[in-house]
C-alpha cells in the first residue's frame, strides 16, 4: 500500500532541487495529490518554501514527513560529534543491523509462502 500524505500537511524535501534553489530539508505544504496506478509513484504539488505564488510538483519519493526530517537531523548532529574510530564501530554495527533486517525479511517471506 502506498503512503499518502494528507493535504495541507507539511513535508520536507528529501533531496535538493537546484532548479528552484531548494535544499534537502526545506519545508512546504502539500496542496494537491496525484494518485497513480499501481506500480507508479504518486505525485504531489507543494507550496511554501518562502516562494510566494509558486507551486512545485514532485514525486512521492522526493518528500518526507517533517518529523522524520527532524529525527534524521538529530542523528546526523550526533554522528558529527563522533571520533573516526567510533564512526568505524558504528558503521560495523549498522552493517550488522542491516544484515539482521534482511535476514528477518527473508524469513518472513519464506513463512508467508
Amino acid at each position: 500500500m502506498k503512503v499518502q500524505y494528507p493535504l495541507f500537511s507539511q513535508v520536507a524535501l528529501a533531496q535538493d532541487l537546484p532548479e528552484y534553489n531548494l535544499k534537502r530539508g526545506n519545508v512546504a505544504t502539500i496542496v494537491e495529490h496525484y494518485p497513480m496506478p499501481e506500480g507508479e509513484e504518486d505525485g504531489y504539488s507543494l507550496e511554501g518554501f518562502d516562494l510566494p505564488h509558486v507551486t512545485i510538483e514532485v514525486p512521492a519519493s522526493q518528500i518526507i514527513p517533517t518529523a522524520q526530517w527532524q529525527q534524521e537531523e538529530m542523528i546526523l548532529t550526533k554522528l558529527r560529534q563522533l571520533s573516526g574510530a567510533r564512526l568505524l564501530q558504528l558503521q560495523d554495527y549498522l552493517d550488522f543491523l542491516l544484515q539482521k533486517e534482511e535476514s528477518e525479511h527473508q524469513s518472513r517471506l519464506k513463512s508467508s509462502t
